[in-house]
């Protein structure tokens, strides 16, 4: 049975560090490898492809360019982007293994401005305080679209970015 104290299990096969989207059955999850350390993820709809500049039909890999890499990341993080020691830890959140944390927990929409001035932001505790019919918001077809739903849920306008806690560099 070999050094395997658990006979012929199997192991975890390594995650692949180097994908940037994952297709699934419902849609797509786009993930962000910040030189600091860690993983952001974050499930995707159309307006989010868009503004990461991600084609929605074709699988994209990591750029090998940590400065581009570091952008890429930021620009996850301006949607919301969830933070996570490694996929690991994300896997084991989604089959239940362990809780979220409570900046995990959080559910956040940004909608950015063409015009780039300002930020409308929506934000929830947890995913039940969500609406029942939030998913109007995944239907926008652009970020102007996006930003006007928004509007309907009570979404707040910051006219700087910055002082958008939010949005400040986390891990």
């Amino acid at each position: 049975m070999g050094d395997n104290p658990f006979g012929s299990c199997p192991q975890n096969p390594p995650l692949n560090t180097s994908k940037r989207t994952e297709f699934g059955r419902l849609g797509c999850t786009v993930y962000g490898y910040p030189s600091s350390g860690g993983v952001l993820i974050k499930e995707v709809d159309v307006v989010d492809m868009q503004f990461l500049h991600l084609d929605r039909f074709a699988p994209a890999q990591r750029s090998s360019n940590v400065i581009e890499e570091d952008e890429f990341c930021t620009r996850m993080r301006m949607l919301g982007a969830i933070w996570w020691a490694d996929e690991q830890e994300w896997i084991d959140v989604q089959l239940g293994l362990r809780e979220k944390t409570d900046l995990q927990r959080r559910h956040l929409v940004f909608g950015w401005p063409t015009n780039g001035e300002g930020v409308w932001m929506l934000r929830y505790e947890n995913e039940r305080a969500v609406p029942r019919d939030f998913g109007k918001v995944s239907l926008a077809v652009d970020m102007d679209e996006r930003r006007q739903v928004m509007r309907q849920y009570g979404a707040r306008f910051y006219d700087d970015a910055e002082r958008v806690e939010e949005l400040k560099d986390r891990p």
